[in-house]
């Protein structure tokens, strides 16, 4: 059944989840999963942790003493960057070649970069309800969104980014993926120091980093997966 997995553990089908992408999975932030709050500004909710439920490479903002520079609990229990000032920071930079990047988000305007390098040479942007923003280290590509996938303000939604081994990039929301863009050599890596920065207005609640790209059926099944939260 798609979605799910073969094998039986206990007589029960055992729900797919990212870790069935094997060695491609790096990190996985699930969704109100490993998250640590604190009081900071005399404001209850701040998010002082976002632990890796993969890898070791846990998020956290660069002070947890100040409301303004950490994100802080949604009502809706996602990760919410309220201020332009608020980001979390990779315990350690990602450097990457072939990737494949998927998450579930909201976002109130569409104009907010999700990853990128604390210097601002690279990232992954949500440019506007209708185009999507990447900038490896080999120039920047503006990837066209489909009307299709029904992109909104202030709607949840499933939005994935990949590389493969010829440097191909693709961008999708909600499933329906866009044209590859020219190829950028993998050896001009995508390098992100942080989550979040530059914005006031999204949500996160769920993402995961692959060192690879993925399969046409395991994008159905991260997508299908995601669509749920």
């Amino acid at each position: 059944m798609l979605g799910l997995e073969s094998g039986l553990s206990g007589g029960y089908v055992n729900e797919w989840n990212p870790v069935d992408l094997g060695n491609k999975l790096i990190h996985w932030y699930k969704f109100n999963t490993g998250i640590t709050t604190v009081t900071a500004s005399g404001v209850a909710g701040q998010i002082s942790q976002w632990a890796d439920q993969k890898g070791s490479n846990n998020l956290a903002p660069a002070v947890t003493n100040d409301k303004d520079k950490m994100p802080k609990i949604g009502t809706d229990n996602s990760v919410h960057f309220n201020a332009a000032t608020d980001s979390l920071l990779f315990g350690t930079r990602l450097t990457l070649g072939t990737f494949a990047i998927y998450g579930r988000f909201k976002s109130g305007d569409f104009s907010d970069r999700f990853l990128q390098q604390t210097d601002q040479s690279e990232f992954i942007k949500f440019q506007t309800t209708t185009q999507f923003r990447i900038q490896p280290g080999g120039g920047r590509h503006d990837m066209a969104i489909s009307g299709d996938a029904g992109l909104a303000n202030n709607t949840k939604f499933t939005a994935g980014f990949e590389r493969d081994g010829d440097g191909d990039i693709l961008v999708s929301a909600n499933g329906l993926a866009s044209e590859t863009s020219a190829n950028t050599a993998t050896s001009n890596t995508v390098d992100f120091q942080e989550v979040g920065p530059e914005q006031s207005n999204l949500y996160v609640y769920e993402f995961i980093i692959c060192q690879d790209n993925l399969s046409a059926a395991e994008r159905t099944l991260v997508n299908a997966y995601l669509d749920k939260i």
